[in-house]
């Protein structure tokens, strides 16, 4: 009475391999999909291979157990992309300080000789969002359309908060008016630099 199993077929069905393995006595047939292409492999190993996915089946335990080391290891590539993103945050916030202090000590201490300059710089900060409370020390930039260019230095002004404020779509002459005045907050235009003999 034969109880072995015997490998009945095996094919590459595009990235997993098909096997079907049977016995005689009593009679039993299993077909099961391994994992690449397995079709070199003996078939003492597919057999196994085959016998092991059933009983992974049967045994509910073990298919825990496969599943809690699945789990396992999405747990640990979810941590490190985490890992990752905390990496990848932790450096755009040391960049947008870089930006920060640049314009800060560039466009504000009227340095930039260019308006072409002042124009990029300026195109590194967003433009404020109508509702958006600002805290103090933002800096946003505001478009007028009706600036009059000097050096190509576009048509965005930056502004920075010295309290809280809710940008509510004013203009630049509004801002200039009031929140300006009060010590809300502070515009910063391009000023073209002097040349030595003009101070």
């Amino acid at each position: 009475m034969a109880t072995e199993y015997t490998v009945r077929s095996k094919y590459l069905k595009f990235d997993t391999t098909e096997v079907v393995i049977h016995r005689e006595s009593p009679y039993t047939i299993f077909a099961r999909e391994l994992q690449g292409d397995q079709t070199a492999k003996s078939d003492e190993e597919l057999i196994e291979a085959v016998k092991d996915i059933i009983r992974a089946e049967l045994d509910p335990g073990a298919a825990i157990v496969k599943a809690q080391a699945q789990l396992e290891q999405a747990n640990q590539k979810i941590a490190h992309n985490e890992s990752e993103q905390n990496r990848l945050s932790a450096l755009t916030n040391k960049i947008d300080k870089v930006v920060r202090v640049m314009a800060q000590d560039s466009i504000m201490g009227e340095k930039i000789a260019y308006g072409t300059t002042y124009k990029e710089m300026v195109e590194l900060f967003p433009l404020a969002e109508v509702g958006k409370v600002y805290e103090p020390g933002a800096i946003f930039a505001v478009e007028d359309p009706g600036y009059v260019e000097i050096n190509g230095e576009g048509k965005r002004i930056l502004i920075q908060t010295n309290q809280s404020f809710t940008y509510q779509g004013e203009t630049l002459a509004q801002l200039e008016g009031a929140p300006s005045q009060n010590g809300l907050l502070a515009t910063w235009k391009f000023n073209a630099l002097k040349a030595p003999n003009e101070q």
